[in-house]
This record gives structure tokens, C-alpha cells and sequence, in this order.
């Protein structure tokens, strides 16, 4: 029988779920906040022009308050997300250790609390992220499931190993 390359075992609290869901919202996409800027300042351009006549001062002020305003919405939005998946949470998936088997072609993802099990190849994965504080497994686009960096017992190696299997899928953020 084959033996795994590298096994870790990791889990999941509510404030590692909530730091994924500011990880995908702010950073997976590095457009985000320029877009946001971009944004609030076509508002405060348009705000700048009052009857005819520009105003920096109104312009940067606006730029400002419209931004703050764009990023303070989209908080609320990922804190409602986290709020609603804590609440309706009725697996117990928070907190329950998972045991992670890497084999030189596919990950086996166990976990006995849930009883569950399941064995993707490398291939079937849409990508891999990799934060300072996690290894994200995208098995969608909306779909994901992490790694505490912290659960890893030698993260060189690791890191080394999963890259390698991930090659242009992979991406630090």
C-alpha cells in the first residue's frame, strides 16, 4: 500500500473562516481595491464639478468619503457572510480536525467527526493560493478549503511539494 509523501492534520475555526473570507474578497484578486479607487474617484470628480466650477478640496474629500464608503459596504457584506455560515453551521465543521494525505498524484481529505473522506487529483483543483498564513485549495472559483500554515510541520517542505504539483495554478497572495 502506497504511503503518503506528507500528512498534515488542520482544522478550521470561525476566525480562520473569517480571515479566508477578507483573503478572497480584498486579495485574491489584486484589482479589487485600485478598482475601488478608480471608482470613487470618477464619483468625486463628478462631485468636484459643482455648477460649472472645480474644487479640489470637494474632489478629495469626496474621492475619500466614497472610497471609504465602497470598502465599509463590502466589510459589512463579508461580516453578514460570516455571521450567516457561523449561525447556520449544524455539521460542526468548525473546529474538527481534518487529516490531509498528499500522494505524488492526488490529496485525500479526511475528516471522522464529519465522517467524511474524499480523494481528488491535483488536476481537478482550479488553483492554489497561497496567503501568509494559509495554503487555500480553490476546488472552484467559489469553492475553497485551507490550510493553516501554522498545522504544517515542516513548511519548506511543503510548500516545495505542492507548488511543484500546482505549477501555474499556484499563486502567492
Amino acid at each position: 500500500m502506497e504511503e503518503p509523501k506528507i500528512v498534515i492534520n488542520t482544522s478550521m475555526t470561525k476566525g480562520d473562516y473569517r480571515n479566508f473570507l477578507y483573503i478572497a474578497t480584498f486579495l485574491r484578486n489584486k484589482l479589487v481595491i485600485p478598482l475601488l479607487a478608480l471608482i470613487s474617484l470618477a464619483g468625486g470628480l463628478i462631485i468636484g464639478f459643482d455648477n460649472g466650477s472645480f474644487s479640489w478640496t470637494r474632489l478629495i474629500i469626496s474621492w475619500i468619503l466614497l472610497f471609504a464608503l465602497a470598502v465599509a459596504v463590502i466589510v459589512l457584506k463579508v461580516e453578514r457572510k460570516n455571521a450567516q455560515r457561523v449561525k447556520t453551521d449544524k455539521t460542526g465543521a468548525f473546529d474538527s480536525v481534518s487529516t490531509l494525505k498528499f500522494y505524488d498524484d492526488r490529496m485525500v481529505m479526511e475528516n471522522e467527526s464529519l465522517k467524511s473522506s474524499s480523494e481528488l487529483k491535483y488536476d481537478q483543483f482550479f488553483a492554489l493560493m497561497e496567503s501568509k498564513d494559509y495554503f487555500i485549495f480553490y476546488l472552484t472559483v467559489n469553492q475553497a478549503s485551507l490550510i493553516r500554515k501554522k498545522d504544517v510541520d515542516n513548511l519548506e517542505v511543503f510548500k516545495v511539494f505542492i507548488v511543484d504539483k500546482f505549477n501555474s495554478r499556484y499563486k502567492k497572495i
